[in-house]
């Protein structure tokens, strides 16, 4: 069954014998855990070749099977997640797939993340970094009605730039070390 279902899935969407071939090479408890996620949630096959390309990299690396990655928790609850639509899904998998590809990355985003909402800024000064930390840069946002309020946010994001959260920011951004605040040799 499992077999026919991807290849009437891979026929109806278009895909290259090249890409079904793959799927199918896999084994049998690997593609029926694929199948799940790419049929249910359409997925197309550009994003069908990335998510496997993550899988066999995470797979490879941590010597596990594909079809214990895709049957974690943090996969199954986006899965079943009433709230999110089938793109929303996607997405979101996609998106913890590649935090576990790449879990450096991952954990240099989340400290950039913690020091941004560290650093309290009012909700008209948005802070920024691009997805996978692309070109190094952080990218500030101020939303004002008025040049008083723009000057008082403009005062704001300089205080800001002043704290050592901000300095951290750009070292991680950079790639540079940073000494954990509260930790000595």
């Amino acid at each position: 069954m499992s077999e026919t279902a991807i290849r009437d899935y891979a026929r109806a969407k278009g895909f290259h014998q090249q890409t079904l071939e793959r799927w199918l090479g896999w084994a049998p408890a690997d593609r029926e855990a694929l199948e799940e996620i790419a049929i249910g949630l359409k997925a197309s096959e550009n994003h069908l070749r990335e998510i496997m390309d993550w899988l066999e990299e995470i797979s490879l690396r941590d010597r596990s099977k594909i079809c214990d990655i895709l049957g974690k928790h943090e996969i199954f609850s986006i899965k079943t997640n009433p709230r999110l639509g089938r793109a929303d899904k996607l997405k979101r998998i996609k998106e913890q797939l590649r935090r576990w590809r790449l879990p450096r990355l991952a954990e240099i985003e989340d400290a950039i993340r913690h020091n941004i909402q560290a650093l309290r800024l009012p909700a008209e000064i948005r802070l920024k970094v691009p997805p996978g930390l692309e070109g190094g840069r952080l990218l500030a946002e101020i939303s004002a009605g008025s040049l008083a309020e723009f000057q008082q946010l403009a005062r704001r994001l300089t205080d800001a730039a002043a704290t050592h959260l901000l300095a951290e920011i750009f070292q991680r951004l950079s790639g540079e070390p940073t000494e954990e605040r509260g930790q000595h040799c």
